[in-house]
């Protein structure tokens, strides 16, 4: 992630994300993590918050976030909060469903010309 900076009165403001990370975020509705990607930065001057649009991937939907309501992976979102990540988010302390684990164990497939 690249890290942008600002100077606004000898003090920098930085800006944690850029247009394109992948990020998961929270959704303000029902305070659930989900995956999300950085649409748009709306920098702002102090003491005023940095502001993002988000598209959270999995369901097309957008929303403006703070910081605070962002995190670079699971391991990021608050230990209190880990029961509030959405279905669709990998967590690292499950094992992979059925479904991945046929996808890693499929033999590859050969096709042959019989004719």
């Amino acid at each position: 992630v690249k890290v942008e900076e600002e100077t606004y009165d000898g003090k920098k403001m930085v800006s944690k994300w850029m247009v394109g990370n992948d990020c998961l975020a929270r959704w303000v509705e029902d305070g659930r993590w989900y995956n999300a990607i950085v649409d748009t930065v709306f920098e702002s001057s102090p003491p005023g918050p940095v502001q993002y649009l988000v598209t959270f991937t999995d369901y097309g939907n957008s929303e403006i976030v703070c910081d605070d309501d962002m995190a670079a992976n699971v391991e990021a979102i608050p230990g209190d909060q880990m029961d509030k990540l959405d279905e669709n988010v990998e967590r690292p302390d499950l094992p992979p469903t059925a479904v991945m684990i046929e996808e890693m164990t499929r033999k590859p497939l050969v096709r042959t010309n019989l004719d």
